[in-house]
């Protein structure tokens, strides 16, 4: 297995086209609206026919979860992604056995969902999606293929592909299983699995903010540690983390790339990859950017570490790996989320529940919240999201 411990300058793909997306994990953002008495999780339920998406309200004093009326939502068959659309109160399900995507709109009062339209069509296997920070364009990736959607967002929510998409990552082949949006808007990242069961790759370009267009960053792309799944930036967009499987033996990787804000291109931080546990099912940063978290799904875990702010290297936290929290045999966590105040940390696991823990502001220890896991009302909760 090979371990990447220089610190190391990655150039990213750039390729033949000029360029006329629980699961994912995305970066947190400052709360606007702490003051509220409650917040709401939702996670996207991948089995049965059809799929479902669970809305849940998150107390901002306690971290308690209790379940929105109406919850679970129908989708498409497979949900394993959602966002929420920055500007405007619209949930998104990525479906990857319909191979399309579901839209609801929220109610910002309750957290309740109503669709708001016909699920839109991409391709079977979506399992990430992007949203620009101005609700203007959403970026679709598969991990059935090497195809990126883009499509621009109507105030309505409805979505249309832009001309000329997809457009193909790598004309090598890879699977797609991350799509991130840096916090400034000038670059979006793809990380990839290829045909080795060994290395994954991080495909970069820039974006126009006002076309939604893309150009491959240029360079190439060099492999990364282990087969690169989910990834996120922490809140002031100098790191993007990305973790791997099978990296130390069974044991999963964290890497750590440095942005250049002014080319696009990453730097390994020194260290990387940091280990994790067996199967790395995403990554969260809390709001102030101090610690990082990874679920773990074999081994219902929790990493957490304290992210420097000036290397971007990583420190295990007094206790780490803390237990996940699942009810039952089969309990491993699939997805994490960090609220938007640096208070509480979501987790939603396979036993079709969602534990919920306190942030020590100071240590960055988890301590489960009374009363946690909650029941999540879905099957196979595969993706969360925290929505202020």
């Amino acid at each position: 297995m090979r371990n990447i411990r220089s610190l190391v300058v990655i150039p990213l793909l750039a390729t033949a086209s000029l360029i006329t997306a629980c699961g994912g994990s995305h970066p947190v953002q400052s709360c606007t609206s702490c003051g509220n008495s409650k917040h709401f999780v939702y996670t996207a339920n991948a089995a049965g026919n059809p799929s479902t998406v669970s809305a849940l309200t998150s107390d901002s004093s306690t971290g308690v979860l209790t379940p929105v009326s109406g919850s679970p939502y129908n989708t498409g068959m497979g949900s394993r992604a959602l966002i929420k659309d920055p500007v405007r109160a619209h949930i998104y399900v990525a479906n990857t056995q319909s191979g399309d995507i579901s839209a609801f709109s929220m109610d910002a009062a309750t957290g309740a969902l109503t669709p708001l339209s016909s699920p839109t069509t991409v391709e079977a296997g979506v399992d990430a999606i992007a949203i620009d920070s101005l609700g203007q364009f959403m970026y679709v990736v598969s991990g059935n293929s090497s195809n990126l959607w883009i499509f621009s967002i109507a105030s309505s929510g409805a979505l249309t592909p832009l001309s000329g998409t997809p457009i193909v990552i790598s004309t090598s082949g890879v699977a797609s299983s991350s799509v991130l949006i840096d916090p400034s808007g000038k670059y979006l990242y793809v990380a990839a699995s290829g045909s080795s069961s060994v290395l994954g790759s991080i495909f970069g370009f820039s974006r126009d903010s006002t076309t939604g267009r893309l150009v491959a960053l240029p360079g190439f792309s060099l492999p990364v540690a282990g087969q690169s799944n989910h990834g996120a930036f922490d809140p002031s967009g100098k790191f993007l983390l990305l973790t791997g499987n099978n990296v130390f033996g069974t044991a999963g990787g964290l890497s750590v790339f440095s942005l250049d804000a002014s080319t696009g291109l990453l730097t390994l931080a020194t260290g990387s990859p940091f280990q994790v546990r067996d199967d790395p099912a995403g990554v969260a940063v809390d709001a102030s950017g101090k610690f990082v978290y990874v679920p773990n799904t074999a081994d219902a875990t929790i990493s957490a570490f304290t992210l420097d702010p000036s290397t971007g290297a990583l420190t295990t936290v007094s206790g780490s790996p803390f237990p996940s929290g699942g009810n039952g045999t089969i309990n491993g966590p699939l997805g994490i989320a960090a609220d938007t105040a640096g208070k509480f940390a979501y987790v939603c696991n396979a036993s079709n529940d969602v534990s919920a823990f306190s942030i020590n502001g100071a240590t960055g220890v988890l301590t489960p919240v009374g009363g946690s896991p909650f029941p999540d009302g879905g099957n196979a909760p595969s993706a969360i999201i925290f929505v202020p």
